[in-house]
């Protein structure tokens, strides 16, 4: 079974649940995507709007638990880099999901700017996890990790749960439109990225240059 035959089955499981035990499984999976295991924490979210677009569940209640996980899961791993630093990697579960070059390339964009890494990685599923460990590892004040990451958790939840309710029970349109928007969310952040080193360096260049005195 290949990886889109996985995602299409986990849908049609979450989409078969409804009151109280949909809304365990979504924090559950969403606490689990928040470690780094690889399932899609965008096709989650998309799954509890189809939820409450069939009406298994409210739509605010879709919007809450999404929130509410990604946060819990994002909280979780930061605070394991605060608590342990470096030695989490000894761990077996983190050992396991965190390799030495995501660590490494984590470090390297939070080193370069905390504050805007923090926010921009909740729109970057392959570096979220190393960046929210590694960022409580390097010290991040927690004021900011967790505004910057709360704000960016109530821009994308939104998106993706209403998103799915927008669908209802059209699952594979859903999907399909998931999968296109998660390439053009992606180009987004490249482009943002982009802009704020430009920015930056302007700003650095023109603090640089010498005033002419007349």
């Amino acid at each position: 079974m290949d990886f889109h035959s996985l995602i299409n089955s986990l849908v049609v499981f979450l989409t078969g649940l409804t009151g109280l035990t949909a809304y365990v499984v979504i924090l559950g999976l969403l606490l689990i995507c928040g470690l780094g295991v690889p399932i899609p924490e965008d096709i989650t979210l998309v799954s509890a709007g189809l939820l409450a677009g069939m009406g298994n569940i409210s739509l605010t209640g879709a919007l809450i638990a999404g929130f509410i996980g990604v946060m819990i899961g994002d909280a979780f791993l930061f605070s394991m880099g605060r608590i342990y630093g470096r030695r989490v990697f000894q761990l077996p579960v983190f050992r396991t999901i965190f390799t030495p070059a995501r660590i490494a390339m984590a470090e390297e964009k939070i080193l370069s700017n905390s504050q805007f890494i923090c926010f921009t990685a909740r729109f970057l599923p392959g570096l979220r996890s190393p960046i929210y460990l590694t960022a409580g590892i390097l010290g991040v004040r927690p004021i900011i990790f967790y505004g910057l990451d709360g704000f960016a958790a109530l821009i994308s939840v939104p998106i993706w749960v209403i998103m799915g309710w927008w669908f209802g029970q059209n699952i594979e349109a859903a999907l399909e439109f998931a999968r296109s928007m998660q390439k053009w969310v992606l180009l987004g952040v490249v482009v943002l990225i982009l802009s704020y080193v430009g920015i930056k360096y302007l700003l650095k260049k023109w603090r640089q240059k010498p005033v002419q005195n007349s």
